[in-house]
């Protein structure tokens, strides 16, 4: 029986007087009966003694220690009465381990509450690993897990995320630690009519410790700082700006490819041709060269590993290597060299002068003149950008010191980090095909993305949440 007991505490069972009274299978289960030895109880009322009115069973359900077998518990549950006639009191005997009512002990609550903290699973293999219904594990989720927000630190970081729940959630905005890289909060909305009283619900004392707030160059983020947050400044991340420009040397691209498309289309019908919808025109050299290629021109150049080696190129019928494609590229239109240095003279300037503002400032003023007389229509919309961003930007060379693995190291201003939560919201979104609910979704990511979740947040906790057109 001291076998049996120990075997008790292995399956994670509260009560110290229970004990296993028999083992069995039957199938693919393996079933525990569990009981109490008889003791004397005395009525909580009147104080009389109570007289045992035999054992109910209930089947429970405890996953615990799992083989190939589902485990079920058999527990005999010992119900009492009052032997005072005129108090009559009834009840039954209680466990620690499950609730009243509940087929599910609470290990087995707690243990599917743990497997959320999985972005890559879904509810319903939960369900099926813990033996219950797909609605009993969102239930249960929803029973005990409560996110709060976390406080503001001094650096927070911000940015939008495509995430379309319903016609009231399209882009969600993700509020994180910098320092740590903990999601202090996903909104449903980056709308100011959402984002404003929930910043102003915000106690002022702790808006006001936040000295710089990291975002992408979308102005409503730009105004928060002085709005919400009195004593901060705006820092424009490095990537942002980068993406700003290739987008703007993809679209350039884009527009070569569709006009030698259409040249094709033209030389086609010119030659006899007759087109159809099913006419299949075959891609000409450079549209070939543009749609396969672009990458060397979009790439950051000191990332590119160029091979010297030729390889034969079925569709050019000819020995090629890396450089042999860039300069095909650079002969289809001369613009797109100078595209590709212009763009790497501000990828180049990114990468120093990290701590040290001043210098950067310095650095891009020349940059900004270079760019305004190069004769490059796209980089005057490039210069006037860094120009209306300029002091954000200097703002982004800023070094500050932060700790992880065990380590103390510098770091620059930037949203690197929420871009990596970014895709997490997103993975949580396709994974877990669709939800309808943006307080669950919002719940499940914080809790999976936390690296210490307090499950039980305070329970006034009520998000704010208002719709309007977008700004």
């Amino acid at each position: 029986m001291r076998q049996m007991n120990s075997i008790t505490e292995l399956l994670d069972l509260e009560d110290a007087d229970i004990f296993i009274s028999d083992i069995s299978i039957s199938g693919t289960q393996k079933i525990l009966t569990l009981e109490t030895r008889p003791e004397t109880h005395f009525c909580p009322i009147c104080g009389f003694k109570m007289h045992s009115r035999g054992l109910k069973t209930r089947t429970i359900n405890h996953p615990v220690l799992q083989d190939t077998y589902e485990l079920v518990l058999k527990l005999k549950q010992r119900r009492w009465r009052c032997t005072n006639l005129q108090c009559a009191y009834t009840t039954n005997e209680t466990f620690n381990f499950v609730n009243k009512r509940r087929r599910n002990t609470n290990a087995t609550d707690m243990l599917i509450i743990q497997s959320f903290r999985g972005l890559s699973v879904s509810a319903s293999s939960i369900a099926d690993k813990f033996n219950v219904s797909d609605t009993y594990v969102l239930d249960t989720f929803d029973r005990y897990v409560k996110m709060d927000r976390l406080p503001l630190t001094d650096i927070i970081s911000i940015d939008e995320v495509f995430l379309e729940l319903d016609e009231h959630c399209k882009y969600a905005l993700v509020i994180q630690d910098f320092y740590t890289g903990n999601p202090i909060d996903l909104l449903s909305s980056r709308r100011t009519n959402s984002t404003e009283p929930y910043f102003m619900n915000i106690p002022l004392s702790e808006r006001a410790n936040v000295k710089y707030l990291i975002s992408d160059m979308y102005n409503p983020y730009i105004q928060w700082v002085g709005k919400y947050f009195p004593n901060a400044v705006s820092v424009v991340d490095s990537f942002h700006v980068i993406q700003w420009i290739i987008h703007k040397l993809d679209m350039y691209i884009r527009n070569l490819i569709k006009n030698f498309k259409h040249r094709d289309r033209e030389t086609y019908i010119t030659n006899g041709g007759i087109l159809t919808e099913n006419t299949y025109i075959p891609p000409s050299r450079e549209v070939y060269l543009l749609q396969k290629y672009r990458w060397l021109i979009l790439a950051n150049q000191s990332t590119i590993i160029y091979h010297s080696d030729l390889r034969m190129d079925t569709r050019l019928h000819c020995m090629m290597n890396t450089y042999d494609y860039e300069d095909s590229l650079f002969m289809i239109d001369p613009t797109l060299r100078e595209l590709r240095d212009l763009k790497e003279m501000y990828i180049s300037f990114n990468t120093r002068n990290a701590g040290k503002p001043m210098d950067a400032r310095i650095e891009l003023d020349r940059l900004i003149d270079y760019y305004l007389h190069c004769g490059n229509p796209t980089f005057y919309d490039f210069a006037d950008l860094l120009i209306r961003n300029h002091d954000y930007i200097i703002n982004s060379f800023v070094m500050v010191e932060k700790h992880g693995s065990g380590k103390i190291y510098s770091s620059r201003l930037s949203n690197g980090p929420i871009e990596s939560l970014n895709r997490k919201v997103k993975d949580l979104k396709r994974l877990g095909r669709g939800y309808r609910n943006f307080e669950h979704f919002r719940t499940r990511f914080l809790y999976a993305t936390r690296d210490n979740p307090v499950i039980n947040g305070s329970s006034g906790y009520n998000p704010v949440t208002y719709y309007d057109i977008e700004d």
